[in-house]
């Protein structure tokens, strides 16, 4: 009986979460990437299909002990995205830093295969064994829209909201 009451409402909530899965997109395609003395650069090759009208954006977690000297260079196909070093004074040491901003890599991209590289010149030091590493690599696609709407990420939690419980409300 449970279930013939409540088979059509959990239909409705699975076609709901469907579009929300269809409608964010969102890749992420590895949760780490340190560069050290033994391994001064990583390469990633990924595939993406580059829709017309939308802005790729990548973003991550960057953290390490750089020394005076020593940069990390982050590439998107072939592409310098970011630099860090301590000479820049933007390195993430000491905690882990959120990119400062979501940076725009839409030309850069191709559709199909691209590579994500990270360069460093890392040595050893007699105090530390110096790295940095990457974490929550993401590259989220938005689309462009010609018209601007203020909706936010709260409006759109209250739709869904509301829409169960008008779902909730027909159903009963």
């Amino acid at each position: 009986m449970l279930q013939k009451n409540y088979k059509y409402l959990f239909n409705n909530l699975f076609f709901v979460f469907s579009i929300f899965l269809l409608i964010s997109s969102v890749y992420s395609y590895s949760d780490y990437y340190k560069v050290n003395v033994d391994e001064k650069s990583k390469t990633e090759t990924f595939n993406i299909d580059k829709v017309e009208n939308y802005t790729y954006k990548l973003s991550y977690v960057h953290y390490g002990n750089l020394q005076e000297g020593m940069y990390v260079k982050i590439f998107v196909n072939g592409h310098n995205i970011h630099e860090y070093s301590k000479d820049l004074s933007n390195t993430g040491s000491g905690a882990y830093k959120k990119s400062e901003n979501e940076t725009d890599i839409t030309n850069y991209l191709v559709n199909g295969s691209n590579e994500f590289k990270i360069e460093s010149n890392i040595w050893e030091t007699e105090n530390s064994s110096p790295y940095y590493a990457l974490e929550n690599f993401e590259i989220t696609g938005h689309e462009v829209s010609t018209i601007k709407l203020p909706i936010s990420s709260d409006v759109n939690f209250l739709v869904f909201i509301l829409c169960l419980i008008c779902l909730m409300r027909r159903k009963g």
